[in-house]
């Protein structure tokens, strides 16, 4: 459950350089505010994910591959 106090962090290159959108840009911007240290690895659900975005987990699975495709993330 997303708490009213949470957030997350959208960074222009993320726009700008990546050119992501919609819930791709909100799915790397949440993974990668856990893994910015390049020390940490996201454990989340796809179902957190889904609920940031409020979409499926379904739908998100869908974006996570794209991310990986695009080699944004490894899997």
């Amino acid at each position: 459950m997303i708490k009213d106090e949470n957030y997350v962090s959208i960074q222009g290159w993320m726009i700008n350089s990546l050119k992501l959108k919609g819930n791709e840009l909100i799915i790397y911007a949440l993974i990668y505010g856990f893994t910015q240290d390049g020390e940490q690895w996201f454990e989340g659900s796809r179902q957190y994910l889904a609920e940031w975005c409020n979409s499926t987990k379904r739908g998100v699975q869908k974006n996570l591959k794209t991310l990986v495709e695009k080699g944004y993330l490894i899997k």
